[in-house]
């Protein structure tokens, strides 16, 4: 009975998990790049301990026109590599602007990566309003000049867990930077949504709710019958 108890308690907590991260996905519905998070599931180690892991949906999110030359789309595989104060991130939000010292960065000031090393337009600021072109497979010019080319890398699914508030991506070992050109696309002056669905999340929740109540009413019902068991054993 008492080991009825301690599995119905631990559901609880398996579902009050799977809440917050639906909640986490239908918060970030409106972020840029998001990738949706899946409800968790335990896997035994093989040393017996409780793993928790949870998937990443890397589904391909909806790419929407902004007509912003700095707005990058990866179609397909790859993310871009941003350099922060930490170390290098991994995302797939291209919402990126030029900084005051003339790098491209993203909303937050992190320095976005090119083969090069960090993108630096401030060579070419004087120069009379020549447009920036990038093409599908990452290389910018600025008029007729190659200034650089986007390194783009790509990621193992089990790293994508390794996530950053929702977004980023934490530093890994197990990045391929060998991408071919074939897995990717680059589209300029757009950008891709998450590919949260929120009627899936809604009926995710609804589901879930009633798991963590089927749970909570075992524990009551096998708590209330522990408790007669003893008053019984006390007669």
């Amino acid at each position: 009975m008492v080991k009825g108890i301690f599995q119905s308690a631990r559901g609880m907590l398996s579902t009050n998990k799977n809440m917050e991260i639906i909640a986490n996905n239908l918060a970030n519905l409106n972020t840029v790049g998001f990738k949706r998070e899946g409800t968790f599931s335990e896997i035994l180690s093989s040393v017996g301990n409780p793993k928790i892991k949870s998937a990443i949906d890397l589904s391909q999110g909806e790419i929407y026109e902004t007509a912003n030359p700095l707005d990058l789309a990866v179609v397909g595989d790859g993310v871009f590599v941003l350099k922060t104060e930490s170390g290098y991130e991994f995302t797939r939000n291209g919402n990126f602007r030029i900084s005051e010292e003339g790098l491209l960065v993203n909303e937050n000031g992190h320095k976005v990566m090119g083969k090069r090393g960090e993108i630096n337009f401030s060579s070419f600021v004087l120069e009379n309003q020549k447009s920036i072109l990038i093409s599908k497979q990452g290389e910018i010019k600025i008029g007729e000049v190659v200034a650089d080319e986007l390194m783009l890398v790509k990621i193992n699914p089990e790293d994508y867990e390794k996530r950053k508030m929702g977004l980023n991506f934490d530093p890994t070992e197990n990045v391929d930077t060998s991408l071919d050109i074939n897995d990717y696309q680059i589209m300029q002056g757009y950008l891709e949504e998450s590919n949260v669905n929120p009627i899936l999340e809604m009926e995710n929740m609804i589901n879930t709710s009633k798991d963590y109540e089927a749970s909570y009413k075992m524990v009551t019902y096998l708590d209330q019958t522990l408790e007669k068991s003893n008053e019984i054993g006390r007669i």
